[in-house]
């Protein structure tokens, strides 16, 4: 785990150094394409249209029978802010991919590691504030689970049933 946030920061720490102003973002967000959380950097391109890249992991493991499950999310998207009031308010609307990777022993298949591709979209309020540097968002990212590319007899990412899901996000962030 040490290692894989080193990896993050020497990735970002070169980025954060040539930035130029207010055209970044570092985002921190609960739920939405990461599943349980992510940290995203985004570059505004062109006006109010973004990319944006993340990063999650999280590691579960069952105290009775000592099964485990990790899961490493990258989401990528692109973006677009509609502005709704003063250059500060937005509606972010969006399409992306959550790619997960997955590796387990919580199902019969011991050891398997999965890769799933699935395609996202973003919905949601944006509050950007280019004097006091901070981004705040809500919103929901419904996503379609798709079958395991490494494992094609696998069943579609499904962690509550369905294929088709619709999360809540929430996140906060610095621009620079």
């Amino acid at each position: 785990m040490k290692q894989v946030l080193l990896i993050i920061f020497i990735c970002v720490i070169p980025i954060i150094i040539k930035a130029q102003s207010d055209k970044n973002a570092v985002v921190f967000e609960l739920g939405g394409n990461g599943l349980a959380y992510s940290i995203n950097y985004e570059r505004y391109f062109v006006g109010n249209v973004n990319g944006r890249v993340g990063f999650s992991f999280f590691y579960v493991r069952e105290n009775q029978t000592e099964k485990t499950l990790s899961v490493m999310s990258y989401p990528i998207s692109t973006n677009y802010l509609f502005d709704i009031g003063g250059e500060k308010h937005f509606i972010e609307t969006g399409i992306g991919v959550m790619n997960l990777l997955t590796s387990d022993d919580l199902v019969e298949y011991k050891g398997v590691t999965n890769f799933y591709i699935n395609p996202f979209l973003n919905l949601g309020y944006r509050y950007r504030s280019q004097e006091k540097k901070i981004t705040f968002k809500a919103g929901i990212t419904p996503f379609y689970g798709t079958k395991s590319l490494t494992n094609p007899t696998e069943q579609g990412f499904s962690p509550f049933g369905s294929r088709f899901q619709i999360w809540g996000v929430v996140g906060i962030g610095f621009n620079f």
